[in-house]
């Protein structure tokens, strides 16, 4: 059983949906799998967990919208 595991921060319901049908539709594609075998785990961070370049996610969010 092919597993998909995405790392994010958090989406809506809507936003999930559509990353799993498209994440799904693309490795069947390339491996040729069939979709009914694929699992996909959807790892959400808050914002103040996930970091780049020093600075956390919230930091980065709050800065753009300045």
């Amino acid at each position: 059983m092919p597993v998909i595991t995405v790392a994010i921060h958090p989406i809506g319901p809507d936003e999930k949906s559509r990353l799993i049908r498209k994440l799904t539709d693309t490795a069947v594609e390339i491996t040729k799998v069939p979709a009914d075998k694929y699992v996909v785990f959807i790892d959400e961070f808050e914002n103040d967990s996930i970091g780049l370049a020093g600075k956390t996610r919230a930091e980065i969010v709050a800065e753009a919208s300045t």
